[in-house]
């Protein structure tokens, strides 16, 4: 018997077929079958509705309900059916080999200078190997599951001047946090990001102490220790205090319950640093005092960004100032730009997106509005000449014969340019890399030109040309990036324009929609505005409704003004590369056309008419 609600969804998942209990789609719709286009590994089971996708960098797993609010289909299924859950399997991992010695000397003369007393060492169970290295056994259930091994002494540099390794682990042995079986789920659980501070936190008598098994970016202990750390009402992490140390602190933020969470903040490196170093001021007993303190002393996380509403700042809307498009119709519709926002623009390659974002860059730039563009897939010398062409138009172009095409091609007139420079001159800026840029990388420069520059506009022009950097598949690495675009946004009281290519059209599909965006649905549901572009196909123009237009933008979603799927159509000046709505916008004469003026004699070019499709 066949799910009742899998008819809705079959329409949404293009090319499928029937294979026994299964129905598998030509193509996942997360991952579209990644960089190889893999074929059916997409399936859905017919019965209960459970969908997975078996290609490994995928891994999408859910019911009906979940596939439907991704694909924007509304599924309403009995309570039985709707807390169905299918699950990935867990993983299988292999036991370590325990071949350990007592502790030897050597090695708790190494936790002594660290100031960690036999008694903790004992406590803790740590052992030696055969090389006299230490193990840390990680216990679960009274048996050793995982095992971490470190050097007792600083690492030896080979002739190659590399050093060696300081911490190593059996392969393939489940990560889970040290020192788990003895805490009590009745008190708070602190979690540190290394064994010997656990051991510090034991020798200051702070109880339900435990590490991370892994580098601080390794967070696969947290899938396995979900459950047990449910538990807990409080958790205290207590990251060091580098950059690595800061960056788990922030992700462990972004991935447990914050409302339970509390940050240690500490001026030494680390829980042991601390130890040592206070100790050698006021003694060992107040330097323990002091670790304690640490812990007492943590902030809750929710105090950061809760407040009264008592005591929030009206807005006068008088004040603010909106950012014009330069499009009157489209000003009209969405009220401009705001600070704040991020906006997503989707539309299937040479829809023409990129070339209308420009336009209104450029007329955001000439109501005064600086700019900052990552362009990742045009190099900046055809990114500039793309702007001349728009920002001349068709009255101040020039041309030359082009030998391949045998025709005459308009191209942005020399004895212009240094007019054109001085109107992009400190009002414009690109990310300039000849390296494939990471999302790190990208935000990093537009924190920068926010701090130091002031600008309150920036492109990201598109997702899919940036290397995003962090854990997770392609789908979350996505809706950590929104996140992240965003939180910049309204830290910054910036408008982000974020280019989002959608995925491959569903069998029949002409048009994008909101729900085409590549990706995980969380990349519109967090956007403040979705905008469609769409080039208008032969058929379409020769309806009523489009005839003698060349694109329609679609607005998909206005959070300020609950716009959704409102249409704007336009028309193409192919040589110019403007897009515009009436004449006003098609022969626009930009601020550097007044400078340029008090020059006499000047010829004002040649004037081109013809108005084609968009190639770009």
């Amino acid at each position: 018997m066949e799910h009742e609600q899998l008819h809705k969804i079959k329409p949404y998942l293009g090319q499928f077929r029937e294979k026994g209990s299964e129905i598998q789609a030509l193509y996942c719709p997360f991952c579209n079958g990644g960089r190889h286009k893999d074929k059916y590994t997409f399936g859905i089971n017919k019965l209960t509705g459970a969908y997975n996708c078996l290609r490994g960098s995928c891994g999408e797993v859910g019911n009906l309900h979940t596939l439907g609010k991704y694909l924007g289909v509304d599924i309403v299924e009995s309570k039985e059916t709707y807390f169905r859950e299918y699950r990935k399997p867990k993983k299988i991992y292999k036991k370590p080999e325990v071949k350990a010695k007592d502790i030897s000397k050597q090695n708790i003369e190494y936790f002594q200078t660290r100031l960690i007393s036999v008694e903790t060492l004992i406590k803790n169970k740590i052992t030696t190997d055969k090389n006299n290295n230490i193990m840390f056994n990680y216990y679960l259930d009274g048996e050793i599951i995982f095992i971490k091994y470190k050097i007792p002494r600083k690492p030896n540099i080979n002739k190659d001047g590399k050093k060696e390794r300081k911490t190593w682990r059996e392969a393939d042995t489940r990560p889970i946090l040290y020192g788990m079986d003895d805490c009590d789920p009745s008190k708070p659980l602190v979690i540190i990001e290394g064994e010997p501070d656990k051991l510090v936190l034991d020798e200051c008598g702070v109880e339900n102490a435990v590490s991370i098994p892994s580098g601080t970016e390794d967070f696969t202990w947290l899938d396995e220790c979900w459950d047990w750390m449910e538990q807990f009402d409080e958790l205290i992490i207590w990251g060091d205090n580098d950059a690595a140390g800061k960056g788990f602190q922030q992700e462990a933020i972004a991935r447990l319950d914050d409302w339970k969470l509390k940050i240690v903040k500490c001026e030494y490196k680390d829980a042991n640093v601390l130890l040592y170093e206070v100790a050698k001021r006021k003694g060992i007993e107040e330097a323990k005092e002091e670790v304690r303190n640490h812990i007492k002393n943590a902030t809750p996380i929710k105090k950061d960004y809760i407040t009264n509403l008592a005591n929030v700042k009206r807005k006068d809307y008088r004040q603010i100032k909106a950012i014009t498009t330069g499009y009157q119709e489209l000003d009209s519709l969405i009220g401009g730009m705001y600070g704040g926002q991020l906006v997503i623009w989707t539309g299937y390659n040479g829809s023409g997106k990129s070339t209308i974002l420009s336009n209104i860059i450029l007329n955001g730039i000439e109501a005064g509005h600086r700019t900052f563009v990552y362009s990742g897939e045009l190099p900046k010398e055809d990114f500039k000449e793309w702007m001349d062409l728009q920002l001349s138009g068709s009255k101040y172009l020039t041309s030359y014969d082009c030998p391949v095409k045998k025709q005459n091609i308009p191209i942005p007139d020399s004895k212009y340019y240094n007019y054109l420079d001085a109107f992009y001159q400190d009002m414009i800026y690109l990310f300039d890399t000849e390296d494939y840029a990471t999302d790190n990388n990208i935000i990093s420069a537009m924190e920068y030109m926010a701090k130091r520059e002031g600008i309150n506009v920036f492109v990201v022009d598109n997702m899919l040309t940036m290397n995003i950097t962090g854990q997770g598949d392609n789908n979350e690495k996505q809706a950590k990036l929104i996140i992240k675009l965003k939180a910049f946004a309204r830290r910054f009281n910036a408008v982000v324009h974020l280019v989002a290519h959608p995925r491959k059209p569903a069998l029949g599909q002409k048009r994008v929609d909101k729900y085409s965006v590549s990706g995980t649905a969380n990349i519109t549901d967090l956007a403040d505005r979705v905008i469609g572009f769409h080039r208008l196909t032969a058929e379409e123009k020769q309806t009523p409704e489009y005839m003698g237009y060349n694109n329609v933008m679609i607005i998909f979603k206005d959070r300020k003004y609950g716009i959704f799927d409102q249409e704007i159509l336009f028309k193409f000046d192919f040589f110019s590369k403007r897009y515009y709505t009436n004449d006003l916008e098609r022969n626009k004469k930009y601020s550097w056309v007044k400078q340029m003026s008090k020059d006499e004699g000047i010829p004002e070019g040649f004037q081109i008419t013809t108005s084609e499709d968009c190639p770009f």
